[in-house]
């Protein structure tokens, strides 16, 4: 019986008696790049930069006060900024959550004002939970403006099957968010 830790990582014996030979299986589906995901998230903006991002300590210490939640050491969002003709249409901000057990890989679009365009669900590895996928569930994330308006069971529903995706999810744009209040709104300074 394969625990569900490895069910994403089946390793199963070919041949009995015969020299033994590993396979593994991944199940990891990628569903968008991160050049197709900023087209649909800022679809106005015709230039995507990356711009690197400095978060010390002090400045993650703000996104969990701003959040209410942890931040995890792995927290390593990437940053897009988007321009039209030079003109700042937004930014796209990547990042990976855990899951149950794996790792979800999304992006957030953001405009301007800082309320986001859309959450986008780059890569999924669960065996459960992918309904997180769903455009009804994704479109939620549209329109918010900071973390405070993008908490799971008030503003974002859960879906049965998939809490701990919601959840995690859910809490990772709370984060970006955060960040591009912190950031990128003109009292918050670069």
């Amino acid at each position: 019986m394969i625990s569900r830790r490895q069910s994403l990582r089946r390793i199963a014996m070919v041949g009995v008696g015969a020299p033994t030979v590993w396979h593994q299986c991944a199940l990891a589906t990628t569903f968008l790049e991160i050049d197709q995901a900023q087209k649909l998230l800022l679809p106005q903006a015709s230039v995507f930069t990356a711009m690197p991002l400095s978060l010390d300590a002090a400045r993650l210490a703000q996104v969990a006060t701003a959040t209410q939640v942890p931040v995890p050491r792995s927290f390593a969002p990437q940053c897009w900024t988007a321009l039209d003709n030079g003109r700042l249409q937004g930014w796209v901000l990547a990042d990976r959550v855990i899951g149950k057990y794996e790792l979800i890989d999304y992006a957030a679009g953001f405009a301007v004002d800082g309320s986001m365009t859309g959450l986008e669900i780059l890569a999924y590895r669960e065996s459960h939970g992918a309904e997180i996928r769903n455009p009804a569930w994704r479109k939620q994330f549209a329109g918010k403006k900071g973390p405070s308006q993008i908490r799971l069971g008030d503003d974002i529903r859960n879906i049965s099957g998939a809490t701990l995706s919601c959840q995690h999810v859910t809490q990772g744009a709370q984060r970006l968010s955060a960040l591009v209040q912190l950031l990128y709104q003109p009292a918050g300074g670069i």
